[in-house]
């Protein structure tokens, strides 16, 4: 009978934190375990950044255009209310619908004169899609003919208020003989989505106002769409262009910003790959501890084997001790990096140039599969780790580790 069968663990654990063990010894575990555990929290920490960066993107994008946006690339649409009833045919799972125009201009504020996109929207409709009334920094929507909201970087740009007057200038209208068309209206609202890119061009307008100025009476540019929860937008989206011909097109919210999406998707996969290597290097750590702790514990693994302790056994005694480095340096790692992470998202205290980053601050998502993977492959690495240690200490006679002592 083998008197160590169920004492593997048990050994493991008292090598591992023994108090009779040299003190330099267990400054190197420690060591080991930090380095895992950096590693660990980086990926956690990094993972999270990405994935709310993403997540923000995301929600701005569809928070402005829907989930799906059928628009024209030609001339604009006539009879939008038939389109509308088309495009309840042909998806079924459109939660709601709401037409605007859209036309690039130039606005003259205070200050200066700025490059912009004019949209006109439908009040009765609009908040059931998007959610630009709910992102209003101040005042409020236009509601009136001569009212605009503007968006809050553009606002900062023209030098105007809430309360300001400002110009709308379409320079170029079809005929070269006529004039540029130029309409004064005053802000009535500030309005922050949260991505640069639309906060610095874009201004509110009601539907009819928009196309009683461009002189485009019942017609529309694009529709934006919203689904029900769970339905492929992607799917929508090619179901909406094979049923449509010129001029319309559709685009999923993926695809209205794709090359950021890869982009992000490319980021993400790179910067695994160089975390891990900080987790790797880890590795090397747990190692070197594993050999120092088969030096410092010869005569102890030499008399075990003499009483009947079985090359497997040590085997796996040394495996355990690794993996159980690598599991206190993953757990420590993990939950360093959520709270880090939780602090990032609660205080929002490192803000990032929007005009470069999209967005002003820094968000954090923790997907938890992601975590899962994260803890997987540390403590797979901290295993392959223990295996040439392991295997050596296995090979050892009893008689190598009593010879001199």
């Amino acid at each position: 009978m083998n008197l160590f069968r169920s004492s593997v663990p048990v050994l493991a654990k008292r090598f591992l934190f023994s108090k009779y063990s040299d003190g330099f010894l267990s400054f190197i575990a420690w060591v080991s375990v930090l380095g895992v555990a950096l590693g660990v929290m980086a990926l956690t920490v990094v993972t999270s950044v990405i994935n709310g960066f993403e997540n923000e993107l995301v929600r701005v994008i569809t928070g402005m255009n829907g989930e799906v946006l059928l628009y024209s690339i030609g001339e604009p649409i006539r009879e939008p209310d038939s389109v509308i009833q088309e495009v309840r045919k042909v998806l079924p799972e459109a939660v709601a619908i709401t037409p605007s125009f859209m036309t690039e201009l130039m606005a003259g504020g205070p200050k200066s004169v700025a490059g912009a996109v004019l949209q006109g929207f439908e009040p009765s409709t609009m908040g059931q899609v998007n959610e630009i009334q709910n992102r209003i920094l101040s005042g409020r929507l236009p509601m009136a003919p001569l009212e605009v909201a503007l968006g809050s970087a553009l606002a900062e740009k023209l030098g105007a208020l809430e309360g300001s007057e400002i110009r709308l200038i379409v320079p170029f209208t079809g005929d070269e003989k006529s004039p540029p068309k130029v309409l004064k209206v005053q802000v009535v609202g500030l309005v922050r989505m949260g991505m640069y890119e639309y906060d610095s061009k874009y201004i509110f307008m009601t539907l009819d106002a928009v196309q009683r100025f461009l002189n485009q009476p019942d017609r529309v540019t694009n529709f934006s769409i919203r689904l029900e929860r769970g339905k492929s937008a992607v799917r929508a989206a090619d179901r909406l262009t094979g049923h449509f011909s010129y001029p319309f097109r559709a685009k999923d919210w993926g695809k209205l910003n794709r090359n950021l999406f890869s982009a992000i998707q490319l980021e993400k996969v790179v910067i695994a790959i160089i975390l891990t290597a900080i987790v790797i290097v880890a590795a090397f750590n747990v190692v070197s501890t594993l050999m120092m702790m088969i030096h410092d514990k010869t005569k102890e693994v030499a008399i075990l084997k003499a009483m009947g302790f079985r090359p497997n056994q040590s085997f796996q005694l040394f495996c355990l001790i690794g993996l159980g480095i690598g599991a206190v340096g993953t757990v420590f790692g993990i939950l360093s990096g959520l709270g880090l992470g939780y602090l990032l998202e609660k205080t929002r205290w490192i803000n990032l140039p929007p005009d470069i980053y999209y967005i002003g601050f820094l968000s954090m998502l923790v997907r938890w599969r992601e975590i899962g993977v994260i803890a997987l492959m540390a403590l797979l690495v901290a295993f392959i780790s223990t295996l040439y240690p392991s295997w050596k200490v296995s090979r050892q006679s009893p008689l190598e580790g009593l010879r001199y002592e």
